[in-house]
């Protein structure tokens, strides 16, 4: 998964690096604290022209190179990579951390993922700071991650990260081609207690999904279900109509409709998932 450059200043490669701080017009160093760090790279991506203006400069080799590592959840590993996705060296969010792994900063996604652009297109890193804070808590305990320190914006990249892994195996394909459902087009209002729980505001959505994921026996519905828990669909609130009660959609995601190549696990990624899994 991507990690944030503040903090991790000594980590990156210092070519790379100088070539970020080159295009943000800023200066880090580890003698500033992570704090200061993640100040200086927001306000400098606040200050720039708009990022669909930086991306509009890439030629059509950077911006499918760029496309491709938002799809790979935000990094990737060269020698894992189709060759006609690797001119990125010159790509202003992409960063060579270490020789032959890029990635797209945690600061970066978090700076794109309020761009309209990006919304629209239904990718995931964007459609989960959208949720409520208690489904978003209900969707981790559901995982099975015990996340009880940070706050939002470390909970999005958590369940962001953890859907990678969920998503894997299913090599990008699923038996749902839609790109949005209605949600009671699946599990109309009155016909299953537990949908009914959130339709009726006692539950969360994804609590209800965890609740249905252990007694449901349709091997359909247990597929949307599996779909729902890595994040290849999201819960989506449609826009209220005035007198009428809240409906919600199940959207397709990028990331889900991409089959996920990287293959090297990192140690430091080991050693985070043990410590973070309940199991």
């Amino acid at each position: 998964m991507p990690f944030a450059i503040s903090g991790n200043v000594k980590s990156m490669e210092k070519g790379s690096l100088r070539n970020f701080e080159k295009h943000l017009g800023i200066i880090l160093s580890e003698n500033q604290s992570q704090l200061q760090q993640h100040l200086m790279i927001r306000r400098s991506l606040q200050n720039l022209s708009a990022s669909v203006s930086v991306l509009s400069g890439l030629s059509r080799q950077e911006l499918l190179s760029f496309i491709f590592i938002l799809t790979q959840f935000g990094d990737i590993v060269r020698s894992e990579t189709p060759p006609e996705y690797l001119l990125l060296e010159t790509i202003p969010y992409v960063i060579q951390w270490t020789k032959g792994h890029y990635m797209i900063p945690l600061e970066i996604l978090e700076h794109l993922a309020y761009e309209r652009i990006f919304k629209d297109q239904g990718y995931l890193f964007t459609l989960i700071p959208a949720l409520p804070i208690k489904e978003k808590k209900s969707w981790i305990r559901w995982i099975g991650v015990d996340f009880e320190k940070g706050g939002d914006r470390d909970l999005n990249f958590e369940i962001y990260s953890q859907c990678r892994l969920l998503q894997k195996p299913f090599l990008g394909k699923s038996l749902v081609q839609e790109t949005e459902i209605n949600l009671e087009q699946i599990w109309p209002r009155g016909k299953n207690e537990y949908i009914d729980w959130f339709y009726k505001g006692l539950s969360t959505f994804y609590y209800s999904m965890e609740e249905m994921n252990r007694k449901e026996r349709d091997p359909f519905l247990l597929h949307v279900i599996e779909l729902v828990k890595s994040g290849k669909f999201i819960l989506k609130r449609k826009p209220d109509s005035f007198g009428s009660e809240s409906t919600y959609s199940l959207v397709a995601t990028v990331e889900g409709n991409t089959p996920q190549l990287r293959e090297t696990i990192f140690q430091w990624e080991v050693e985070r998932i043990r410590k973070d899994s309940l199991f």
